[in-house]
């Protein structure tokens, strides 16, 4: 017989005496144990706050040898559940990293910064500006988003088309194993063709392989000039036509490619930001451009914007002309996350098709899902540069959404059926975590299924490390 629950939590203690090491009351049990969105909520052995990596180690060895299933938790911003216990499994040990948060040291010279895993993205930003470089993930989160959780889930954000997502931003891996064994994999090297890079196997893998505990970044010349313009677009398919023309008129300085819908913007600005629209909202859809680079970029953007409007792809334009404007506009985007708390209840999608092909998802996932909710209200937005949709079915008017909420099942399968068929994915940058885990056999080939398998198998035969996460 398995030892019980307070069996289990007394050897916790027991094994780590240290002061604030292991938590167990009721109320941070249950606050480990929800996600993001509160979504989901899994049972919760206790809480784990190491500060040191041979703590992670210690833990994690012990956890092994007794049977206990780990779960390693960043800033607890995951929006497919991956990063707390699963609710279908035993009471799990949640790692919570936050106190591995040292920025270890940043190297102007070769272009690099070592941040533990418990250090937030803002951190890590303000510690490569102090040294006149620049990191170039950013996401809305940047407050309370880790270093570990943006790297175990690979984030992309909103300066992927100029930086890359994290797996182009990271060079080396720190990682404690299943059994305890720590990789030091920190190098920071371009260029190694000495055999398999290991980091790619924990990039993306939702902490279900390895616990990341340090990461080795890459950084890049600081953006001493930027701006941004915000275009009133005649329609969402002079959106997409428009999108390569964009990025070839940018001459690699365009950092984000932004599509926002007036209702967002309208939302954003009277909910969230409270401040008033930056321009008459007169268009339906709306394009939000930033540049960046070392030479000012105030007139490659009026040129842009311009042309845009003189080839009728554009109305109107606002073009941001200090950083305290462009800071503005850029809340209302950030915001776009926060403005569902004010649209009743909403199936949320993180989906990703070719470039060519976003205007066309959108419209197909408006007519598949209008039968199914009649007067649903559509909400997408997102990384138009990169293909990525962030699209939200929102409760219709005058349907209660205790009604809405028995039509979720056939509303998600309409919408996978559009993204396979444009040959999409159902997780452009959120994961699968336990959200997408059954459909994740409809997303990979049963190859891909079998090597992943095979993957997990090896580097955690047990099964202890954030079970019940991407694969059933």
């Amino acid at each position: 017989m398995s030892p019980s629950v307070d069996a289990r939590r007394d050897a916790l203690r027991d094994a780590f005496p240290r002061p604030g090491l292991i938590r167990d009351g009721q109320d941070e049990r249950q606050a480990a144990g929800t996600d993001y969105r509160r979504w989901f909520s899994g049972p919760v052995l206790a809480v784990a706050r190491p500060n040191t990596v041979a703590e992670v180690q210690a833990l994690a060895a012990f956890c092994t040898a007794n049977g206990i299933a780990m779960v390693p938790q960043g800033g607890n911003t995951s929006l497919c559940g991956a990063a707390i216990p699963a609710g279908d499994r035993a009471p799990a040990l949640v790692l919570s990293l936050g106190g591995l948060n040292a920025i270890r040291s940043v190297t102007p010279s070769d272009w690099s910064l070592v941040a533990e895993a418990g250090a937030t993205l803002t951190a890590v930003q303000e510690a490569a500006r102090a040294h006149e470089r620049h990191f170039g993930l950013d996401i809305g989160a940047r407050g309370s988003a880790q270093v570990g959780g943006l790297i175990a889930t690979n984030a992309g954000g909103v300066n992927v088309l100029r930086y890359g997502s994290c797996r182009d931003l990271v060079l080396g891996l720190e990682v404690v194993l299943p059994d305890g064994r720590l990789w030091p994999g920190l190098k920071a090297l371009r260029k190694d063709n000495s055999g398999y890079d290991l980091k790619h196997l924990f990039i993306g893998s939702e902490g279900t392989l390895g616990i990341i505990t340090a990461a080795t970044l890459r950084l890049h010349p600081l953006e001493r000039e930027s701006g941004s313009a915000l275009l009133a677009m005649a329609s969402l398919e002079a959106c997409t036509a428009i999108a390569e023309e964009v990025l070839v008129a940018g001459g690699g300085r365009i950092c984000a490619l932004e599509l926002m819908p007036r209702m967002g913007i309208e939302q954003a600005c009277t909910h969230v930001v409270r401040c008033r629209p930056p321009m008459a909202l007169e268009a339906d859809w709306y394009l939000l451009v930033r540049m960046a680079g070392a030479d000012p970029v105030d007139e490659a953007l009026e040129v842009l914007a311009a042309r845009a409007v003189q080839d009728g792809w554009a109305l109107d334009a606002v073009l941001t002309r200090s950083k305290a404007q462009e800071e503005e506009l850029w809340a209302i985007r950030d915001a776009f996350s926060d403005v569902h708390r004010h649209l009743g209840l909403s199936f949320r999608f993180d989906l990703s098709v070719p470039l060519a092909h976003v205007g066309e998802l959108y419209t197909r996932l408006c007519a598949a899902i209008m039968p199914l909710a009649p007067g649903f209200v559509p909400f997408g937005f997102g990384h138009l540069g990169d293909g990525n949709l962030h699209f939200s079915a929102c409760q219709p008017p005058g349907m209660a959404a205790a009604e809405l909420a028995m039509r979720r099942g056939a509303i998600e399968e309409a919408v996978n059926a559009v993204v396979w068929a444009l040959g999409g994915s159902i997780s452009a940058e959120h994961g699968i975590g336990q959200l997408h885990r059954a459909e994740l056999v409809h997303q990979k080939s049963a190859v891909e299924l079998e090597l992943m398998r095979a993957l997990k198998s090896t580097l955690d035969p047990a099964g202890l490390l954030n079970p019940g996460k991407i694969l059933v």
